[in-house]
């Protein structure tokens, strides 16, 4: 089963902001599934022209739409989903989706009119700077990936995805050729190859501690996890930042 859920920050909630999370899973059919987190960059951008407020939730909200639009059309391995895409392997399919992904971002940059370069570096700072985490599984493997921070919850092991404050943004891939980003033009990746003793995978934004994901027991459904989420918001300092979740345990 996979569930996801998010919830808004104390400081979002304080200051009227919106939450910068999203997520989102599926079970492609019985062969594929996927978990997906995206975290808006919550900083003010400062240019020669003034400081603007960021509202990078739009790309956490495009860039993680996407994402799961791509993954979804995929094929798995016994033919079922008819697409043109080819078979789904995921020995290229983390790396198929990082450069479907930038070439989203970089349609959507030269799509919109911008005035001079002051103003489409200026969207891409304030609009479109998210991480992305994630999962994609067959029967028999499966493959986390990762641009950002976050964590990642493999049964009872959570590890910690620290970028020192420098996450290194897809967005950041469309300015001036990509000399911003550190990727090299992939995720980050970590594969399990035994699927048989996987009993639980999480991705989760930085918005979570890591004691929290270890208490997480299995829930119900995805109305349960979010009730979780919502009585966890409750203690003070639990969920500072938003928390967004994408969570797959062996049924």
């Amino acid at each position: 089963m996979i569930l996801s859920a998010t919830i808004i920050g104390r400081t979002h909630r304080i200051m009227q902001q919106n939450c910068q999370d999203f997520a989102v899973g599926n079970v492609i059919d019985s062969d594929a599934a996927f978990g997906l987190v995206l975290d808006g960059c919550g900083s003010k951008y400062r240019d020669a022209t003034g400081t603007y407020p960021a509202n990078n939730e739009v790309g956490a909200n495009l860039l993680g739409s996407f994402a799961a639009a791509f993954l979804s059309k995929q094929k798995t391995k016994n033919g079922k989903q008819k697409t043109e895409n080819e078979e789904f392997v995921l020995d290229d399919i983390v790396a198929r989706l990082y450069r479907a992904c930038v070439t989203y971002l970089d349609c959507l940059i030269m799509l919109h009119p911008f005035q001079d370069d002051f103003e489409r570096r200026r969207f891409v700072a304030t609009r479109l700077l998210c991480t992305l985490v994630g999962f994609v599984m067959t029967e028999e493997t499966a493959v986390c990936f990762w641009s950002g921070d976050g964590y990642l919850g493999i049964n009872d092991e959570i590890i910690s995805l620290d970028s020192n404050n420098h996450p290194d943004y897809l967005a950041y891939q469309v300015l001036d050729g990509g000399k911003y980003g550190e990727s090299n033009g992939r995720f980050n990746t970590l594969t399990i190859r035994d699927r048989n003793n996987l009993n639980r995978l999480i991705v989760a934004t930085d918005g979570w501690q890591a004691t929290q994901l270890q208490q997480l027991v299995q829930p119900q459904n995805s109305l349960s996890l979010q009730r979780w989420m919502n009585t966890q918001a409750r203690e003070r300092g639990n969920f500072e930042d938003d928390g967004a979740i994408a969570f797959y345990f062996h049924e």
